[in-house]
């Protein structure tokens, strides 16, 4: 019997999907502006990283020896949020090959268009951000040299040569100074290679994302690629915008995928329990959770971005690469300011450090995006690459 993957694919659809109703375009609109300001909230968790007094990284899994409780947390967190980057690049990807609806759109004019606008909205605000943070950082390191904030950067200008610098602004053969930025470089370079894509997406959809899929899971970076989660979850939402298939996923299967991922991320967290050393059939499966991620993120965001909660939430969309760009060094600067603050160094303080951290973070760059859309609305428009602020 030949292998039919439309009939499996199709099969899958039917569980995800379920009794789901089909939601309007507004309505669509809507969760994706929400799915965005949410997940880079949840990258700021991300990004706080370990504990200033923590001496394992949450990237390896909680701490057995100390601050158990905390350390789980705060690896949890971070693992749950693995599914930022897939589910951002599949928004993305589907978005991006939205032309494959219009029988009137040629492919060829609209891949340039969109290759075109890409590089206005995710290239052009890399290199200026990240200029505007090698000037501050160089100005900070030639005034205060010891300042603990200079240590959280991939650049040491005591060493740094010409390739260096060029990499801390450009980010060609290492991440860039605001590292946050490997992201929109990696985005911005599947655009560039999306009429490969499209080929692949016309001619062998379903081999193509299996390809992609061995690619992304094995770790390759295809020599170019800082990570190819972004490329092949990139290709997934444009299989899902070329397919047609709809969006939709029930509420019976979110719960089912919501508990499945949290159990894997619980279990990811405890690695360190249960093992001495990583492999990399770990590294593969911690990749390999991010699909049960996605499925569950996205389907909670379905149920929730129409509530007048999450059109409270959703109205900020705009803001999200805002956010993006400047939550970093904004956070570690924050961390560092904090952290004396503390009463003591138990589990219960470092989680009150941890939120708190986080949550200014968010708040200072949210804040500092409206006022600059009031104040300096051209500068603004360029840091977020023309998205509008608020919706």
């Amino acid at each position: 019997m030949a292998f039919a993957p439309a009939r499996y694919t199709g099969l899958l659809h039917g569980l995800l999907r379920g009794d789901a109703r089909a939601i309007s375009a507004k309505e669509l609109s809507q969760t994706i502006s929400f799915a965005r300001i949410t997940l880079i909230v949840g990258l700021v968790f991300l990004h706080y990283e370990k504990f200033p007094n923590s001496q394992l990284s949450p990237f390896v899994g909680a701490n057995p020896a100390e601050h158990q409780f905390a350390t789980f947390v705060n690896s949890f967190v971070l693992f749950f949020f693995f599914s930022v980057v897939p589910l951002l690049s599949m928004i993305s990807g589907w978005l991006f090959f939205s032309f494959a609806a219009d029988p009137n759109s040629g492919p060829t004019g609209a891949l340039a268009r969109r290759i075109g606008r890409r590089f206005t909205s995710l290239y052009l605000p890399l290199l200026f951000w990240n200029a505007f943070f090698l000037a501050l950082m160089l100005t900070l390191y030639c005034l205060a040299p010891a300042d603990p904030l200079l240590k959280e950067f991939n650049i040491d200008f005591r060493t740094a040569g010409g390739l260096d610098y060029v990499n801390a602004v450009f980010g060609i053969t290492a991440h860039p100074i605001g590292f946050q930025f490997w992201f929109v470089r990696d985005l911005f370079l599947t655009v560039l290679v999306s009429p490969f894509l499209w080929l692949l997406l016309r001619a062998v959809p379903f081999w193509g994302a299996v390809a992609l899929g061995l690619v992304w899971i094995t770790g390759n970076d295809l020599w170019i690629f800082f990570r190819t989660d972004v490329l092949f979850f990139f290709y997934l939402g444009g299989l899902i915008r070329v397919r047609g298939w709809p969006v939709e996923i029930g509420w019976r299967a979110t719960l089912a995928f919501l508990a499945a991922y949290i159990a894997l991320v619980a279990l990811r967290t405890s690695v360190p329990y249960l093992l001495e050393a990583h492999s990399p059939l770990i590294t593969a499966a911690t990749r390999g959770m991010r699909l049960f991620g996605v499925v569950a993120c996205w389907g909670l965001f379905l149920q929730v971005a129409p509530t007048r909660a999450g059109a409270a939430v959703a109205r900020y969309g705009g803001l999200a690469f805002f956010l993006h760009a400047a939550h970093y060094p904004l956070l570690a600067e924050v961390k560092i300011l904090l952290w004396p603050l503390l009463p003591a160094e138990t589990d219960g303080w470092m989680l009150a450090h941890y939120g708190a951290s986080v949550l200014t973070t968010v708040a200072l760059g949210v804040m500092a995006g409206i006022l600059l859309t009031r104040l300096l609305p051209n500068g603004f428009a360029l840091l977020n690459g023309g998205r509008s602020a608020l919706g």
